[in-house]
């Protein structure tokens, strides 16, 4: 709620503006009470129809003014809660895709499933029902102040019960945190897993893990169940109750004003007024209550979001570089990954001059991929420094060295989309014609020529209709949309078939012929022969970097 309230603070005269309204629709509401009052006492009494008449247009005409005010407000509170909605899902979005990829693949698909709804749930819960929920509660007072004008003792009667009400209402969020936030740890494990087994049907039907994955994600969902009935068993408790304290405000009001009229201090027309201001006094309270559990939601998606935006971003300024020779210099690097102790690797020095080719040897978890990610500054050194061109790595713009790079992942990923789509992603002003020399110099042809779609074929789920070797032959296109001052594959012949390998090979030997950078990742020494350096990675602590004599180079040369 505090949310809500800051986003009013923050436009003053927007908030006069809704309090305005909300005074003249509480005040309006009086007409009822005030109606009901003078019936009784005069036209009861007297039987004038010329009162009653006059009383009913008058209390009609305030009904209608009163509806014509709530739809006023409702929008103006849209025009309060809209706007900071969107602004909250772009946030969430430009936070998505400004995170440190690291803390990213440290989230299940449930915790980025809720961190990418929360922006919805707390639109639609400080929403304009809400506010105006909100805004109505003030008023309580004005009508437990004509109360007080009216008759002292029923006012005090009123008073006691509404206090009651409201004091149950603030403290039922209380209640409902902790199951609230079980229900959602259990039901984002259980999320999580109903996505993994959607992502691989063939994992759970070719190893038969059917049973395993329905008693693991019955598990997790009979505990988001049991949470959620709690929340919904504390959430129904306090609104019964606070029903019930109105119920027995009622109840106290009649039968003091009842005592009251007979004693001769109040007649039947004010007690009845009486009652109806009590339960409208009453009324925002009740609202207020039946909120709690949803306020505690927004509250948490509220606290949530606020732990997202706080993690880290790649740095996204940065220098232009204005002639790149490809020369990179990586001195006493040492990586460890996120909440593990021992490094991947350490005190890793070498240099690779302008035109100079390396290759990365390693078992696999020794650290091939991660040192791939560190060059393309998706991860950040626990320790050295990275140079490019002399210059220090980061202070150098990550958007311009990442166009400047040719760069194949081990297992590459793609947006849900078209080809073109992804192959335009480094490079948005690529023309048809590079387009089809890409696609052409990746071996991609014949698969494009047999789609009907052509580049307008669609990717879905990160490319699991595509096979493995497409999916490859796609990345090498993508990796050749950049400017190829250098190179870094990661291991590049992998899933791919004789055509594919020629493909890579061909690609590496146009970049040695034109003197470009290449960095190759490999975990077999002799897949890729003729670089002029070798890096191995299974020499602990420090990786050991021998040089060797440039066949591959003299061969395309």
């Amino acid at each position: 709620m505090l949310a809500l309230l800051r986003q009013l603070f923050n436009r003053p005269l927007f908030t006069f503006e809704l309090l305005a309204i909300s005074f003249f629709i509480n005040f309006l509401g009086l007409a009822t009470s005030i109606y009901v009052i003078q019936v009784l006492n005069r036209y009861v009494s007297h039987g004038i129809d010329a009162t009653l008449l006059t009383l009913t247009v008058g209390v009609l005409f305030a009904i209608v003014l009163e509806f014509f005010f709530r739809q006023l407000r409702l929008k103006l509170a849209q025009g309060v809660t809209v706007s900071p909605a969107y602004k909250l899902l772009m946030m969430v979005f430009t936070q998505i895709v400004v995170i440190r990829s690291a803390l990213l693949n440290h989230l299940n698909s449930g915790q980025r499933r809720e961190i990418a709804t929360s922006p919805g749930t707390i639109a639609k819960i400080y929403g304009p029902n809400t506010l105006s929920t909100i805004l109505d509660l003030p008023f309580a007072i004005m009508f437990v102040g004509v109360l007080y004008l009216l008759q002292v003792e029923v006012a005090i009667v009123a008073s006691i019960f509404i206090v009651a009400a409201f004091f149950v209402a603030a403290i039922s969020h209380v209640p409902l945190k902790t199951p609230l936030q079980q229900q959602a740890k259990a039901a984002n494990e259980a999320g999580a897993m109903a996505v993994s087994s959607m992502r691989c049907p063939d994992v759970a039907r070719a190893f038969n893990a059917q049973p395993q994955l329905l008693d693991s994600w019955q598990q997790k969902q009979t505990t988001a169940i049991g949470e959620g009935r709690k929340v919904e068993s504390r959430r129904t408790f306090l609104q019964s109750l606070t029903k019930t304290i109105g119920a027995l405000m009622g109840v106290a009001v009649i039968g003091v004003g009842a005592k009251l009229t007979v004693a001769g201090e109040m007649d039947m027309g004010l007690m009845i007024g009486a009652n109806i201001l009590a339960a409208r006094a009453m009324a925002p309270i009740i609202a207020f209550a039946q909120l709690g559990s949803s306020l505690t939601e927004a509250k948490r998606a509220i606290e949530l979001l606020s732990g997202f935006s706080k993690l880290k971003h790649e740095h996204q300024k940065g220098r232009d570089l204005p002639n790149l020779d490809g020369g990179l210099f990586v001195d006493n690097v040492s990586f460890t990954h996120l909440n593990e102790k021992n490094p991947i690797f350490e005190s890793l020095s070498f240099e690779i001059p302008h035109g100079q080719s390396l290759l990365v040897i390693g078992g696999n978890g020794e650290g091939k991929t991660t040192l791939a990610r560190i060059l393309m500054g998706l991860l950040e050194t626990t320790r050295g420094q990275i140079s490019i061109n002399g210059i220090d790595m980061s202070q150098i713009s990550l958007s311009w060295w990442r166009k400047q790079v040719a760069y194949l992942p081990q297992e590459p990923d793609f947006f849900d989309g078209t080809i073109r789509e992804n192959l335009m992603t480094l490079n948005s002003s690529i023309t048809e014609e590079q387009l089809i020399a890409v696609t052409t110099e990746a071996g991609l042809n014949k698969f494009l020529h047999n789609h009907p779609k052509g580049l307008d074929a669609q990717i879905i789920n990160d490319g699991a209709n595509l096979a493995a070797g497409v999916r490859k032959r796609l990345a090498l296109a993508r990796a050749l949309t950049s400017d190829n001052k250098i190179a870094v594959f990661d291991e590049p012949m992998e899933g791919m078939d004789a055509s594919g390998r020629t493909a890579v090979s061909n690609v590496l030997g146009s970049f040695i012929r034109n003197k470009k950078s290449v960095i190759i990742f490999s975990h077999d020494a002799g897949l890729v022969s003729g670089t002029d350096m070798v890096l191995d990675l299974d020499q602990k602590p420090t990786p050991k970097l021998t040089y060797r004599t440039s066949s591959l180079r003299g061969k395309n040369e």
